[in-house]
């Protein structure tokens, strides 16, 4: 007897078939009839768990969202020391750093396809952006900002930060190689803490 898999189960595979396709051809070639192929399941099916091609792609970007956070609180709910966690957080939303690498590639995709189709992307869908608020928050919960900062202007410049970082690094893996992020990350955090983070 074939093997059930639940609606759920079967969305979550539906996007990530959305995301090879993005990955190998691009915006361009993420039709509803090659995403049904990579998935292995019929036109109808998928038309089945999503009614446009554009839910289908909204899903598929808040799936990324749903998965930084996961790992975002898994890191948080860890046994480490709190300024531990805090850098472990923002290793592993980059690519060289962390487990993440296809995410942010088609995180990127979606967020290069917005800026040429004059979309705008809402913050509280943006994973990135939301981990860096939290981040954020531990950083003044635990007293450890310098007090002359602005916290938004600070939020929003870390954000910055990680999304060039993000970006960059995938495009020159050769120069900005894990290390060399890891040294940025604890520069930043140092410049805006008031002891060192290691």
């Amino acid at each position: 007897m074939p093997k059930q898999i639940d609606h759920d189960t079967r969305k979550v595979l539906i996007a990530e078939a959305t995301w090879r396709i993005l990955l190998e051809q691009g915006v361009a070639g993420a039709s509803v009839r090659n995403i049904a192929k990579e998935a292995g399941i019929s036109l109808g099916s998928l038309r089945y768990f999503f009614h446009t091609q554009n839910e289908l792609m909204n899903f598929s970007k808040e799936l990324i969202s749903e998965r930084i956070s996961q790992k975002v609180d898994n890191i948080f709910n860890g046994d480490q020391p709190p300024k531990e966690k805090i850098f472990l957080v923002l290793l592993e939303l980059l690519p060289p750093t962390g487990e993440m690498e296809n995410e942010t590639r088609v995180r990127l995709i979606f967020k290069s396809n917005a800026l040429s189709e004059k979309e705008t992307i809402g913050r509280g869908e943006d994973g990135v952006f939301l981990a860096v608020k939290k981040v954020m928050s531990n950083l003044l919960l635990l007293n450890l900002l310098k007090k002359e900062l602005d916290i938004a202007n600070e939020t929003e410049r870390l954000y910055a930060v990680m999304e060039g970082l993000a970006f960059e690094s995938l495009l020159r893996p050769n120069v900005l190689t894990a290390t060399r992020i890891a040294e940025i990350i604890q520069y930043h955090l140092n410049a805006i803490c008031k002891e060192e983070v290691k």
